[in-house]
């Protein structure tokens, strides 16, 4: 397989040469034909990288973006993540049955041994929506390749032979574990069980990320659902309906959306709440925080239908509108948030693959235009830089530019990290790059 650019070696001013450069590193190969061949793709290039690691949820997108072109990079991701399936109750990792990992690092990671003595241990599973993602790319990979991945079979982590099919159950279980526990009254919840683990389980992980309109953040102790799972939660059950040929999922699927369409949509805001907290079991306060993360639901199944088509069309304008909608993308949080900041980590940054996946659901709704305009600031943004950043900045004056320093204060009571320059090459800003491309037949495989 070789690389057959149309018509140069410089493609909408992304350097070829780069980005399959940035594959192949975060591949552990040396021929882009390769990916896949040596497990899941790492999070970000560069060994120097903190995030030079087997993330969960990364890994899933990354190989979701290259699943038609190179199928073999999903399946590796679905057995190694599978192979790594939590199989008993741990609160220091947060390991749990069925659980799929957050954060995999090997044992003389000086990250790892870094946090091995005060945080928690490795693999660390402190994620909610890997699990519903592995099984949607699951879903996907069987989709086109056929179920017969199903069967492959594999070791779990407490040394039995177990085979994808069995994995697929216990991940479904752990969804209902959690939807039908007494914890956050129906919904797909976040609570860490670990006190020194991460508080905001989705991949808006940093510490202020979720709050309420006035600024306050959430308790970490009490248990919250974010938006954008509920989707990939749904998306999961109706997945494993198929897969397992279980109705009962599609029902229990049926009563999520219905859940979520009722409590979430937050209609003088013409978007859905960024999360719902819990004070009690069934009591609900949602956080009227406008961002980027409604959004992803439109990628989903839960917004399909006619009986859903105002609310769609309400939240893809109010998605463009430009309070959200940057020179890089759509930003993570609105101008009009308490929390606003340009630069910060999820408070008003602009994700390509963020942007990314709203463009899927925007394309996805008949919306092609908008999807494309979307796409068209993820590439002058990585041109402009000249790499594939993980996150840019949300700044009002319509200049592309990333944070070069650190930025550190004391708030909410002690000290934190306000801004930080993000990863330059990003494993699923590069792959979101490539899907566009070839989405555009600006590059051949051959």
């Amino acid at each position: 397989m070789f690389i057959a650019p149309i018509p140069a070696v410089t493609v909408e001013g992304i350097r070829l040469d780069r980005l399959v450069g940035v594959l192949c590193e975060i591949g552990g190969v040396e021929r882009l034909a390769d990916l896949g061949t040596n497990g899941p793709l790492l999070a970000s290039a560069g060994t120097e990288s903190l995030f030079h690691c087997l993330f969960g949820r990364d890994a899933l997108r990354m190989a979701l973006d290259l699943l038609d072109d190179f199928p073999a990079v999903a399946r590796s991701t679905l057995v190694e993540l599978a192979s790594l399936q939590g199989v008993v109750l741990n609160s220091r990792s947060e390991e749990e049955p069925g659980r799929i990992l957050h954060e995999s690092r090997v044992p003389d990671d000086p990250h790892a041994l870094r946090l091995a003595q005060t945080d928690w241990s490795f693999p660390y599973y402190g994620s909610v929506d890997a699990t519903p993602q592995w099984v949607n790319l699951l879903g996907a990979y069987c989709e086109r390749c056929g179920p017969d991945v199903l069967d492959v079979p594999l070791t779990d982590r407490a040394s039995n032979s177990i085979t994808l099919r069995d994995s697929l159950a216990s991940a479904v279980a752990w969804i209902i574990g959690r939807l039908d526990s007494l914890e956050a009254g129906g919904f797909l919840w976040v609570r860490r069980a670990n006190p020194n683990g991460i508080a905001n389980q989705v991949w808006e992980d940093s510490y202020d990320a979720y709050y309420q309109a006035d600024g306050t953040l959430f308790d970490a102790s009490r248990p919250f659902a974010p938006v954008a799972v509920q989707g990939y939660a749904y998306d999961a059950l109706l997945i494993g309906a198929d897969l397992l040929g279980n109705e009962w999922l599609r029902s229990r699927a049926r009563q999520l959306r219905e859940s979520v369409l009722a409590a979430f949509w937050q209609a003088d805001l013409r978007t859905f709440a960024l999360a719902l907290t819990f004070e009690r079991p069934g009591d609900a306060i949602a956080a009227r925080v406008v961002g980027s993360d409604p959004g992803h639901l439109l990628a989903t199944r839960l917004l399909d239908g006619d009986d859903v088509s105002v609310l769609r069309r309400v939240l893809i304008e109010r998605l463009l509108e430009a309070d959200l909608l940057s020179c890089a993308g759509i930003r993570t949080k609105s101008t009009t948030a308490a929390r606003f900041s340009p630069g910060g980590y999820h408070n008003g940054s602009s994700w390509p693959m963020d942007t990314g996946v709203i463009a899927d659901g925007l394309r996805r709704h008949g919306a092609a235009r908008a999807a494309t305009d979307l796409e068209d600031r993820i590439l002058s943004a990585c041109r402009e830089i000249g790499a594939f950043p993980e996150f840019l900045r949300g700044d009002l004056d319509g200049v592309i530019r990333v944070n070069e320093t650190v930025v550190e204060t004391f708030a909410d009571g002690q000290p934190r990290r306000l801004e930080q320059p993000p990863q330059m090459d990003q494993g699923w800003t590069a792959t979101r790059v490539w899907r566009i491309l070839r989405q555009r037949n600006l590059v051949a495989l051959a």
